[in-house]
């Protein structure tokens, strides 16, 4: 029992001292990116722009975004400039960490946020209870 109260203590240590966030969660972080299920022609992944609440009631909001394989890899394109998401719907979306990219212009998503929290003042914003491919409408 120690040794595992050590071992915690350690862990959370590192993480203070290292700037690593240290969380009880799979890493749904402000700025870090998941790649999503790709397509035979398309990349797909999204950025995590914000994290809202905590526990069970934890929104995240994130972009969506593509590029076609044959294209560089700066011809990205938002295909859902914001979404709203719970963490349970992101964990069931069959992503995976993406490897270390930088992240998109942020005025698209920026756009798409302030629309959201329009919807959100009149009480009717949209959030994502299902999976990113379910609620962005795509397919494998």
């Amino acid at each position: 029992m120690h040794f595992a109260k050590s071992a915690v203590a350690a862990l959370i240590a590192w993480g203070l001292l290292s700037g690593s966030p240290v969380e009880a969660d799979v890493g749904f972080v402000q700025e870090s990116m998941w790649d999503l299920p790709a397509t035979p022609s398309e990349d797909r992944w999204l950025e995590v722009h914000q994290v809202e609440g905590t526990g069970a009631n934890t929104l995240i909001h994130i972009s969506v975004l593509s590029r076609r394989k044959e294209r560089p890899v700066w011809d990205s394109r938002h295909i859902i400039p914001h979404m709203a998401i719970t963490q349970a719907a992101l964990r069931q979306s069959g992503i995976r960490p993406a490897p270390k990219k930088l992240m998109s212009y942020p005025e698209t998503y920026n756009e798409g946020y302030r629309q959201w929290r329009e919807l959100r003042a009149q009480g009717n914003a949209p959030i994502c209870e299902t999976s990113v491919l379910d609620c962005a409408h795509l397919s494998l």
